[in-house]
């Protein structure tokens, strides 16, 4: 039995994981749960069973792993107390704001040989694994990224400095995809303006960007955010990559493939997307072999840094090398 906690008690914990996985996992116990709104950390436990705690450490102390789903600007404390106690942990994308305090938590977090994941669910997910398989022996030179919405739904993306931007909260599951799927990304140059929100009494963010990016191997990319769309505007996130025989276009469950030969349609895959991840980190941890793993901390460091330089570049208005 794996002993789980939770350090910030929200919706994407609760409907995420919890909900489709955690909650109904024969082997998962889950014991601990601590939010600074102690009241959501009651009602998990109501819900789930478990008890309310006072402070991170807490929740550590009863775990055996701990999953931190809390604000991007709120990294730290959680981090912090799995350290300290030696507890291996889960957390949610994107892992921090600062890079240099996650350098600092992967470089720890390897030293005591926790076993660690970020929530980069699309890596786990056969979305992964079929769009390498669709690139495999192949040679990407193109590769288009995007995610386009209207004004984000959680409060916290409204405001730059709590959620560091859409590229580095949302559109980072993209690029990370990318990473995976394609390769390593070498440089950025970006641009982001906010358009639309302006004077906005509760907006102090952009709502639109735009980059180019260079991959270690040479291909070429862009990536497009929005946060401008009205209500009943077309929305959507994905990506497509050329290669000199193919094009691969992934958006949300489905993948569709053409080549000279016709179009393939890869059926959509069967059940939540962040299960494969889940079930991938309760398996480690009950068995104490990470390679199930595919985005452990200092590996989504690698996507951070890539999603933190493209908010930077659009602030500066220079290209950064990765």
């Amino acid at each position: 039995m794996v002993r789980i906690g939770v350090i910030g008690c929200g919706k994407i914990m609760r409907n995420a994981h919890i909900g489709p996985t955690l909650g109904e996992h024969p082997d998962v116990e889950l014991t601990a749960y601590y939010d600074i709104d102690r009241e959501a950390a009651e009602s998990f436990a109501e819900d789930f069973g478990g008890e309310a705690v006072d402070s991170e450490v807490e929740v550590c102390e009863r775990s055996d792993a701990v999953y931190i789903a809390v604000p991007p600007n709120a990294h730290g404390r959680a981090e912090r107390a799995c350290l300290d106690t030696g507890t291996h942990f889960f957390v949610e994308k994107p892992q921090a704001l600062d890079l240099e305090f996650a350098r600092q938590v992967a470089a720890e977090a390897d030293e005591k040989g926790l076993i660690t994941m970020v929530g980069y669910q699309w890596r786990h997910s056969p979305i992964g694994r079929t769009l390498r398989e669709a690139l495999a022996g192949r040679t990407p030179v193109l590769v288009n990224m995007w995610w386009h919405i209207g004004t984000p739904k959680l409060f916290f993306n409204r405001f730059k400095r709590r959620s560091g931007g859409q590229v580095v909260e949302q559109v980072t599951h993209i690029v990370d995809t990318m990473r995976y799927a394609v390769g390593e990304i070498a440089e950025v140059f970006g641009w982001q303006r906010n358009l639309v929100h302006q004077g906005w009494d509760d907006w102090d963010n952009d709502d639109v960007g735009a980059a180019c990016v260079r991959f270690e191997s040479g291909a070429l990319g862009t990536i497009t955010n929005c946060y401008a769309l009205t209500e009943g505007a077309p929305t959507g996130s994905g990506a497509e990559i050329f290669t000199p025989d193919r094009r691969v276009f992934w958006q949300g469950k489905s993948v569709a493939i053409r080549g000279d030969d016709g179009e393939e349609e890869v059926p959509p895959f069967d059940g939540h997307p962040h299960q494969y991840e889940d079930l991938a980190f309760i398996e480690a941890v009950g068995t104490g072999d990470a390679s199930g793993i595919l985005s452990p901390y200092s590996d989504g460091l690698k996507t951070l840094a890539v999603t933190l330089a493209c908010a930077r570049s659009g602030e500066i208005g220079e290209p950064i090398t990765i």
